[in-house]
């Protein structure tokens, strides 16, 4: 600090405290406990167009099915959106998924405390998916990371300078005082 300066003249930053990994995993199961049961129509779906187009051509019917199978793909196709949507760029604005409200956690930019913003949210959901389809165990690594790292980040928040943190909500109103 220089001679002009004083403490009053530095920009105050929130502390905000990391989640520990027992909050970070109570969010991420009913994050992917919802996803799961969103996923179960068109998943069901399809493979029921599948089995009828299956037996079909056994019988010689063409075209059996396909009608099933197209619409559990389109559904599937709506459910990877809403997925990118809800977990990417909804998390990314807010900072919270269904998940992390319950758990009492948000989603933060590093050094500012505020949510990152939806683009950074769908980085979040889509590079990981990447790397993983690379390297099959990236997933695996990514979210058992925060239990020795020193941040409780995963490495997925390192790429995006995010970090899970504590969630303190906004305060409870204050009953207003009578005038006397």
């Amino acid at each position: 600090m220089s001679y002009f300066e004083d403490s009053s003249n530095e920009a105050a930053v929130a502390v905000h405290t990391p989640a520990g990994y027992g909050k970070r995993a109570q969010g991420a199961i009913i994050d992917l406990l919802l996803v799961l049961v969103a996923g179960i129509v068109p998943i069901v779906v399809f493979f029921i167009g599948l089995v009828a187009a299956s037996s079909a051509s056994d019988k010689g019917e063409p075209a059996a099915g396909g009608t099933m199978i197209l619409l559990g793909g389109l559904c599937g196709l709506a459910w990877f959106v809403w997925q990118v949507w809800l977990f990417g760029y909804r998390q990314g604005a807010t900072g919270t998924t269904p998940g992390k409200r319950v758990a009492g956690t948000r989603l933060t930019r590093i050094g500012t405390g505020e949510a990152p913003g939806g683009g950074i949210g769908v980085g979040r959901v889509l590079v990981p998916t990447l790397i993983n389809s690379v390297v099959g165990v990236f997933w695996v690594i990514d979210y058992l990371w925060p239990l020795w790292d020193d941040d409780n980040q995963r490495l997925t928040d390192k790429m995006f300078s995010t970090q899970v943190v504590l969630d303190s909500g906004p305060s409870a109103p204050t009953a207003a005082n009578p005038i006397s």
